[in-house]
């Protein structure tokens, strides 16, 4: 079996009694209207971008093939028309894929 895992959850303490590591994976069919994680539903990666801890190193910018990183002068942000999740991105605290 292949999943895409999203999150890892240690010390979890919901959902029951206990405590366990929680793993939530992709491609959740359900679509519950109190859903917490509605970016488990689809099934393709996705880049999680986080601007604010964006230290501009420019590492990016540099290896996006689509010209997705685009530098305004409200900071980095992604053209997401463009991107195409090609992995290519560093993952760092920035940015991971998801």
């Amino acid at each position: 079996m292949k999943g895409i895992i999203f999150d890892i959850q240690p010390f979890s303490v919901y959902d029951g009694p206990g405590i366990r590591t929680t793993v939530f994976f992709k491609g959740c069919n359900l679509r519950c209207r109190w859903c917490h994680n509605p970016e488990s539903w689809l099934t393709e990666p996705q880049l999680r971008f986080y601007p604010s801890k964006c230290i501009g190193c420019g590492k990016c910018f540099n290896i996006c093939p689509n010209g997705a990183h685009v530098m305004t002068e409200d900071g980095h942000i992604i053209d997401r028309s463009k991107c195409t999740v090609c992995r290519n991105v560093p993952i760092t605290a920035t940015a991971t894929l998801f």
